[in-house]
């Protein structure tokens, strides 16, 4: 099968966006892998949201990003080609995509050693941006998206403790996503994403594959659900440690959080149709272990809260929680262990001791910066925060005596007094909040 991919693939030439559909409920997204003869493979991914879209200006302009952003998954098993728009782009949208492209491939790029994805050729006729309202939707409710994890739950008890009217928003839920939904007694908003079966069948036949601005997508339908369901602000839960990158590569800094970074939510608001909701990230100027020091209180989502990506995959198990053997289960377990007791960690970890697993001390270090090895591609904190959760730990006498930190190359990492002071402050520059969201903030 893999030869089959290959020789069909030496007929592609470019990599096209076609018109997306609006019907009721749903969108379609057309893109297509075109040769010399044509149309070599066809692709329909389906969206579903909560509720009928009206067709507007509005609409249309949101779903013309959503199809952009979309396209990077089908995109990528051709890469590196011409990405064309035969419909057009408008200079907002061309910009969009050349820094979405470039922003948020640069791990497959890494993965698969393709440095000239990142600096693609784009062919689009120019396009005139349609008119649209100037005014956003009317109300203040607030569209909190959930991923199951820490980061959105903290974002969810911030917002009704200061009184907001707050809905929930998620793609495909798993397990960690409805009980978070139900823990907290609010309503979710379900969107239904379905890529093209064509695309998996030519993953598992050999195609380039690896990590995409996923973040990118998941807002974007967020923000057509928010119009469609009359919310007029769209909630994220991306913090300041997002935009912290993994490594510098053929000359660019490449960041496995891209698509969560500052960078990308000022390109995103600045792309916006005019009337769309506001689109903020409630925890931008935060870091990640300031978030666990406020989860750590909020004791009744300490059992159905998830963090592990492995347990978001298509292929998990509907039940799947922590894998325990990855870097963001290491991750999570090292931030969140100053904060709660040993007893209590290993509970939400299903008994199992990460700081034991002698195997997994090289994560470990990888996380806390050790000379010579990078962050890893994954969803988790700066060096200097993991450096000051592992001083915090050392210090609670529940750990007093473990074998994991009389380990020399553990022993031997140290955070300076200036990390232990600057992990936990506000970062005030990094951030897009309105002074009432700002002050919700402040008080995390």
């Amino acid at each position: 099968m893999g030869i089959a991919f290959s020789e069909a693939r030496s007929a592609v030439t470019r990599f096209e966006v076609g018109q997306p559909e609006t019907t009721g409920n749903v969108i379609r997204l057309h893109y297509a892998a075109t040769g010399d003869d044509g149309p070599v493979y066809r692709f329909c991914e389906e969206i579903e949201i909560a509720a009928e879209l009206d067709r507007s200006p509005l609409v249309d302009g949101l779903v013309r990003l959503l199809a952009l952003a979309a396209s990077l998954s089908y995109f990528k098993a051709f890469a590196p080609i011409t990405f064309a728009v035969p419909s057009g782009l408008t200079e907002t949208e061309r910009t969009f995509i050349s820094q979405l492209i470039t922003g948020g491939l640069g791990e497959f790029a890494i993965v698969n050693d393709l440095p000239t994805v990142l600096d693609p050729v784009i062919e689009a006729p120019a396009a005139r941006a349609p008119d649209a309202p100037s005014v956003r939707p009317s109300g203040s409710r607030a569209l909190v998206a959930v991923g199951g994890g820490k980061d959105s739950i903290v974002s969810i008890e911030a917002l009704t403790s200061a009184g907001r009217d707050v809905g929930l928003f998620a793609i495909n839920p798993r397990g960690p996503i409805e009980a978070t939904a139900r823990v907290a007694g609010i309503g979710l908003e379900r969107a239904a994403r379905r890529i093209d079966p064509l695309l998996l069948r030519l993953n598992g036949e050999g195609a380039p594959n690896g990590h995409v601005p996923v973040t990118a997508i998941n807002s974007l339908i967020a923000l057509i659900t928010a119009v469609a369901t009359g919310y007029g602000t769209v909630v994220f839960s991306n913090e300041a440690s997002a935009s912290y990158g993994n490594q510098h590569w053929a000359g660019r800094d490449i960041n496995h959080q891209w698509s969560k970074s500052s960078e990308f939510e000022g390109l995103l608001r600045r792309s916006l149709p005019a009337g769309a909701p506001e689109y903020v990230s409630l925890l931008r100027a935060i870091t990640e272990i300031r978030i666990a020091r406020r989860f750590a209180g909020h004791t009744a989502y300490h059992a159905v809260f998830t963090s592990c990506n492995r347990a978001f995959r298509m292929s998990a198990a509907a039940d799947a929680t922590w894998c325990g053997d990855c870097p963001k289960c290491r991750f999570v377990f090292l931030i969140l262990a100053p904060f709660i007791s040993r007893d209590a960690l290993l509970t939400i970890f299903g008994g199992r001791d990460l700081f034991a697993d002698g195997g997994q001390t090289e994560g470990f270090l990888e996380l806390l910066g050790v000379d010579g090895l990078f962050k890893p591609f994954e969803c988790v904190g700066e060096p200097d925060e993991c450096r000051v959760a592992l001083d915090l730990v050392r210090g609670r006498d529940d750990w007093a005596g473990h074998p994991f930190f009389a380990r020399p190359e553990v022993a031997a990492v140290t955070a300076t007094d200036a990390e232990h002071e600057s992990v936990f402050a506000w970062r005030g520059s990094e951030h897009f909040l309105s002074d009432e969201l700002e002050a919700v903030a402040r008080e995390i």
